[in-house]
């Protein structure tokens, strides 16, 4: 299913207290998630250093509960924009490849859930196509998103017909992504199933947060089925992309 973690802060700010300290952590949803399965495929923590910079990106094959550089790095960011993964397949192998996030120039990406990536090749042009690293489905979807990102101004109108194309090609059961460009995050939340695959949003004090199960013992938001959340320093709007 994976688990999914993401925070945009005015400030630089250190992430471990969501991926190892607090209970439940990003961490603790890889041994054992809401639905009792761990996520145990693979973990990937990405960030950015500045606006200016592209991401860096740290991942391994293996569980997170299990890897010492999985500690070592969410001790170690601090950063006003990161996102953290922890995997479970829904077929494909358990290779760095197949890992998220997945990064493309500034944009880094992960998903939660599942869509036919079969058909959603044959609807990349060549270049993205030909970009393509493994056999993930969630890979084949950034490079469809990345695709209209790159042929329409307005992130969210190209965010919008980039999901609706994926709807209309076949098969799914969860678009659910985090999106970040070193300035921004977009929190996507769509699934025939949203509350297996759900997404939940926090607003602190300079920083605000997403994450796909509320972490630590605070309230958090219900992001709705069909909403993309876009999280800055300053705030977060939801606007209806289904």
């Amino acid at each position: 299913m994976c688990r999914m973690f993401g925070i945009v802060a005015t400030t630089p700010q250190s992430i471990a207290p969501w991926l190892t300290d607090l209970e439940p952590s990003l961490r603790s949803l890889a041994v054992a998630d809401q639905s009792g399965e761990a996520n145990a495929d693979g973990w990937g923590i990405g960030w950015y250093d500045s606006e200016d910079d592209g991401p860096r990106l740290v991942k391994e094959s293996g569980p997170a509960n299990e890897s010492p550089l999985y500690e070592q790095t969410a001790r170690s960011v601090s950063a006003r924009i990161a996102l953290a993964h922890v995997r479970r397949s829904s077929g494909t192998p358990r290779l760095l490849v197949n890992t998220h996030p997945f990064v493309s120039g500034p944009w880094l990406f992960c998903h939660n859930g599942y869509c036919s990536g079969e058909h959603l090749r044959e609807h990349l042009l060549p270049r993205f196509k030909d970009s393509l690293e493994g056999d993930n489905d969630s890979e084949i979807y950034f490079a469809l998103l990345l695709q209209h990102l790159g042929t329409v101004s307005d992130p969210v109108e190209a965010l919008m017909g980039a999901v609706r194309e994926v709807v209309s090609v076949g098969k799914f059961s969860g678009l659910n992504f985090l999106l970040g460009d070193g300035r921004s995050m977009y929190a996507f939340h769509y699934s025939t199933d949203p509350e297996r695959h759900s997404m939940y949003l926090q607003h602190r004090q300079g920083s605000e947060l997403v994450a796909s199960e509320p972490l630590g013992p605070d309230s958090w938001e219900w992001l709705p089925n069909g909403s993309l959340a876009v999280l800055t320093r300053v705030g977060h709007t939801i606007t209806c992309l289904i």
